[in-house]
């Protein structure tokens, strides 16, 4: 599993997690995955989910980390997050499917 990635030059540690209400760095929702800008690290949920799930949580907050860092309003806004996780989920089947990552 990735252990790190680099979101326009910083570093972000990845740590999985068994349970999702350990994802919340608040400890207040149970969440697939989740991005801390202060400590640079991506928190993701791993137990029962398949490697192409987990990817698609990363990549999903990579973006994320690319909107917050660019200041991409349109993808920062709350109301926009569904559009966010379909750019994810096209994203990572793009780089899975051409062989680009594979898992």
């Amino acid at each position: 599993m990735l252990k790190k990635i680099n979101i326009l030059g910083n570093t972000y540690k990845i740590e999985y997690m068994d349970n999702p209400s350990e994802v919340d760095i608040f400890k207040r929702d149970s969440l697939w995955g989740q991005i801390d800008f202060w400590t640079r690290t991506i928190r993701v949920y791993k137990k029962d989910r398949t490697k192409e799930d987990i990817f698609e949580t990363i990549i999903h907050e990579v973006i994320h980390g690319i909107a917050e860092s660019l200041k991409l309003k349109s993808l920062t806004k709350k109301e926009n997050h569904d559009d966010l996780s379909l750019l994810a989920i096209g994203l990572a089947d793009t780089l899975t499917r051409n062989k680009i990552v594979s898992l």
